[in-house]
């Protein structure tokens, strides 16, 4: 509010004014618009005054014009009035409360002033409005939440509702994880397994198991090795021998390589080196039986007459040719895996496992297949065949029934025994490797029929020497 004029400045302002006006032109004042001159409404409502004001300066009187007319028919320079405001009715009460902002849940409620018998105006200072909680939530009347919830890709919504209010929780499924946001479902980073635990075997057990595979695989050595010897010693070249002999000489290689201390693991390059010859020579052992089961149905079933399928240099190139492939592309995508941290055998816990398994299960099956076949049915003979080739063959189809399920049974146990550092597996492994040896020179021996020939002619001396 602006001060109020006194009229000692007014009548300065007029006397300037007057001064100021040219001798020749005569203008009537004109009055300016109403002001609040410096007072205020004296009630906030049921009806008040405020004294206004105005001045004769617009224009201001020139020359001999006339002061402004005031509304009781004087002239002056300025006039003030009380005039009405706030005629507006006093708030007496409240409207009832409005319904609830939320259907079937949690919102709010609003109710105003009423100024005598109308709901005050915004625009009125007497206007207020209020506001309360409610909640008009029903568990056993209202739809449940989820049938306006709208989950994510991969998410299902579940109702958590309770009595005091609805609850919609979007949850991700098909081990997805919703995100902070909770505005979709992200699939989570693969875990890092936690680390298998190195076994180990007290310094008295680890010395016991290590006695009992070397001298078991020395055993086995020995009655291969002797098998060798025998047929060598002998001169027996056969095609047949020739598939026994590589056979041989394989898991004779891969028992040597078992014999190397437990210390090479402190030597990376050396262990690996070491898994890789290991996986190749088993592989050889049982591919050699694998074509030893061929050669045995070729002349069973009398598909050749004599000699089986392939030559003798055939056979070695493709026993050891396939074998050396196998593992070739196994060390292509596996070979950081070969060796170990506390051993050097074939790797259980690594995908390389199934480079070894797959192939040799394989070879496996297609050897029993054969076996299998070339006993199932009878078939029409061929003239001219090698009778004692073909009975050779029936000896080696039921010696490699023994022979195959030992050899695998052994290399299986090896492993684990070794991944395991179980002494009772030790056990089971030195065992068997004696087994498979004794059995390999039994069936080998006997089941060559120039063996059988010069064992007959042995037998027959050593009659002829009884009667004399």
């Amino acid at each position: 509010m602006r001060a109020l004029l006194t009229p000692g400045v007014l009548l300065l302002i007029a006397s300037a004014l007057l001064i100021q006006t040219s001798a020749g032109q005569d203008v009537d004042g004109g009055w300016t618009e109403w002001s609040l001159g410096g007072s205020s409404c004296n009630a906030s409502c049921g009806g008040g005054t405020f004294r206004r004001l105005r001045t004769c300066n617009l224009p201001a009187p020139q020359g001999g014009g006339q002061l402004c007319l005031t509304e009781g028919g004087t002239r002056a320079l300025t006039e003030t009035e009380h005039a009405p405001c706030n005629t507006h009715a006093c708030a007496t009460s409240f409207s009832e409360w409005g319904n609830c902002t939320a259907y079937c849940d949690k919102g709010k409620q609003y109710r105003s002033s009423v100024c005598g018998d109308a709901p005050c105006r915004e625009d009125q200072n007497q206007f207020v409005r209020e506001e309360r909680d409610c909640n008009t939530w029903n568990r056993t009347e209202c739809p449940s939440p989820c049938l306006t919830k709208n989950c994510p890709e991969y998410a299902i919504c579940e109702d958590k509702s309770d009595n005091v209010e609805p609850k919609a929780v979007c949850k991700c499924t098909m081990g997805y994880e919703m995100n902070k946001a909770k505005s979709f479902c992200l699939r989570p980073p693969p875990t890092t397994p936690t680390p298998r635990p190195i076994p180990t075997l007290a310094p008295e057990e680890k010395t016991v198991a290590v006695v009992v595979s070397k001298t078991a695989s020395t055993v086995l050595i020995i009655f291969v090795g002797l098998t060798l010897t025998l047929f060598l010693l002998l001169r027996i070249l056969t095609p047949d021998r020739v598939i026994q002999m590589n056979m041989e000489i394989a898991i004779i290689s891969a028992h040597i390589f078992l014999m190397f201390p437990p210390g090479i693991v402190d030597l990376p390059t050396l262990c690996r080196f070491v898994s890789i010859l290991v996986h190749f020579f088993f592989t050889a052992c049982f591919m050699f039986m694998m074509l030893e089961s061929l050669h045995m149905y070729s002349l069973v079933a009398y598909v050749v007459k004599k000699d089986g399928l392939f030559t003798r240099l055939q056979n070695t190139l493709i026993g050891w040719g396939l074998s050396i492939f196998i593992v070739l592309v196994t060390m292509c995508f596996e070979y950081e895996n070969y060796g170990g941290v506390y051993h050097c055998w074939l790797q259980l816990d690594k995908p390389l496992c199934t480079g070894q398994y797959i192939p040799i299960i394989a070879i496996m099956i297609i050897t029993f297949t054969l076996i299998e076949a070339a006993g199932a049915a009878e078939y029409a003979p061929l003239k001219d065949v090698d009778k004692s080739q073909r009975l050779s063959a029936r000896i080696s189809q039921r010696s490699n029934l023994a022979i195959m399920p030992l050899v695998f049974a052994s290399w299986v146990v090896g492993m684990l025994s070794e991944y395991e550092q179980d002494l009772a597996l030790y056990g089971t492994f030195g065992v068997l490797n004696a087994v498979v040896g004794v059995v390999i020179f039994f069936f080998h021996s006997t089941g060559n029929q120039q063996v059988r020939a010069k064992l007959v002619k042995m037998a027959q001396m050593m009659k002829r020497r009884r009667r004399r």
